[in-house]
């Protein structure tokens, strides 16, 4: 009798949706690029967040699933800098458990 193999279990966080709020507004979503536990590229040429100057806080909400449970992780950012893609945001604070999701997030699904 010949066993089925079963498909390698990933239990490694997937992203399911990035949010964004600056100067005290709603959390706007947005697609993002080259996220890691550092920071993320927020794409788009237009909108509130290209106006933002340089060192400008924003909070990041980043949706992601894990061990079929979604969770939404906040974490504090800062503007880096400004490209022709989007807008750079690296990440000055955030919990255990939103740095160990972002370590282990697998951005390939």
């Amino acid at each position: 009798m010949k066993r089925l193999k079963r498909p390698p279990k990933n239990d490694a966080p997937r992203l399911v949706d990035a949010q964004v709020r600056c100067d005290y507004r709603d959390f706007q979503h947005c697609d993002v690029s080259n996220l890691d536990m550092h920071g993320v590229l927020v794409l788009g040429r237009d909108g509130t967040l290209t106006r933002l100057p340089k060192d400008a806080p924003v909070e990041v909400a980043l949706k992601l699933n894990a061990n079929g449970k979604t969770r939404t992780h906040v974490l504090h950012a800062r503007v880096e800098s400004k490209g022709r893609d989007g807008i750079n945001l690296v990440f000055t604070s955030a919990d255990i458990d939103t740095y160990s999701a972002l370590l282990h997030l697998n951005l390939n699904e």
